[in-house]
């Protein structure tokens, strides 16, 4: 019976000192915006997709740019130029992968300083 009971207090402190430890990981937010992949953090409740497309006197059509607003952020795509909660960010090759972790920008995985 002793022996429970050391096990037991044991484990007891152990959860008790840990828990300060403990740390809520937000999982982001990922969609697609044209050949881009965009990953958001924190998560967010309210999502909104914007694009708009013209087309052309010969039939084809493009897309003029890419919206989409997570919560406080914003980011615009629009002729290959990232925007983020009004600020730009550079050029955008296709296929290049953006995350904005609580207002960090980074693309492929590189941080990017918003243009002054």
């Amino acid at each position: 019976m002793k022996h429970f009971l050391r096990i037991f207090i044991v484990s007891l402190i152990s959860i008790v000192f840990d828990s300060g430890c403990i740390r809520i990981t937000r999982i982001p937010y990922k969609t697609t915006l044209g050949s881009h992949q965009l990953s958001v953090t924190p998560d967010c409740q309210s999502v909104s997709t914007h694009s708009e497309r013209r087309t052309e006197e010969d039939g084809s059509s493009r897309i003029l740019y890419y919206e989409f607003k997570c919560g406080d952020t914003t980011v615009l795509i629009k002729d290959n130029s990232l925007n983020v909660n009004g600020s730009s960010y550079g050029t955008l090759n296709d296929g290049d992968m953006i995350a904005v972790n609580y207002g960090r920008v980074t693309v492929n995985s590189a941080s990017r300083p918003a243009d002054q």
